[in-house]
């Protein structure tokens, strides 16, 4: 039986003569060449595709990765892609990670919310998605962290102001009472630094919290 061989183009060709991890030749090689490559056929043209959603994502464009992201999540379920059904999956589910923490380096965490929400209800098993999910909490879930880091501020900056009263006027004319301010000083500052660690304490409790009963739904 006569096997023939695999027949690819010049621009395929090309493609496969850069370095794959050498991700701004890629980018500049798709963009150079995308209508060209739109003609390609079906496996030609995914296969770039998937390599420039990619490397726009490793080379932190997260947005111009959400612009075409979507593109590509609808080729990796299409019938017209022809791999097995585990590697689409996977991909599909890879995509829809990397789509949700675009989002978040973005800083738009609702949407992050969304996107890695969805993948969870896909696969509740994925190993990275809940971490990702807390986060999008905690880029939203605010209120905690801002008034307890606003408090910490404060009492910071009222440590600053006891010290510089300390070295400009205790030490100099009222020496015995240098220890009672130094400890009034310390305690301000060790107080400023417990509620800035309880504030992300919270912060983090109540995004696992959510996430917790998001899984065991």
């Amino acid at each position: 039986m006569q096997i023939r061989p695999t027949i690819y183009t010049r621009l395929y060709r090309d493609f496969l003569a850069i370095e794959p991890k050498n991700y701004h030749a890629i980018i500049r090689f798709y963009e150079q060449w995308e209508a060209q490559i739109a003609k390609l056929d079906d496996d030609q043209h995914y296969e770039l595709l998937f390599a420039f959603t990619n490397a726009l994502f490793e080379v932190g464009a997260y947005r111009q990765f959400l612009v075409v992201v979507d593109q590509a999540i609808l080729v990796s379920l299409d019938e017209s892609f022809h791999k097995e059904e585990a590697f689409k999956q996977q991909l599909f589910e890879q995509l829809l990670f990397r789509k949700a923490a675009a989002f978040i380096q973005v800083i738009e965490p609702a949407k992050a919310e969304h996107v890695v929400r969805e993948l969870l209800r896909i696969n509740p098993k994925h190993a990275l998605a809940p971490l990702l999910l807390q986060k999008t909490l905690r880029q939203q879930n605010t209120s905690i962290s801002t008034l307890t880091r606003a408090i910490a501020i404060l009492l910071f900056g009222l440590s600053a102001l006891i010290i510089l009263i300390e070295v400009l006027v205790i030490r100099s004319f009222y020496d015995m009472y240098t220890a009672p301010v130094e400890l009034s000083r310390n305690l301000i500052f060790i107080g400023g630094l417990l509620i800035l660690g309880l504030g992300e304490a919270l912060t983090h409790w109540r995004a696992y919290r959510y996430t917790r009963r998001f899984l065991d739904k």
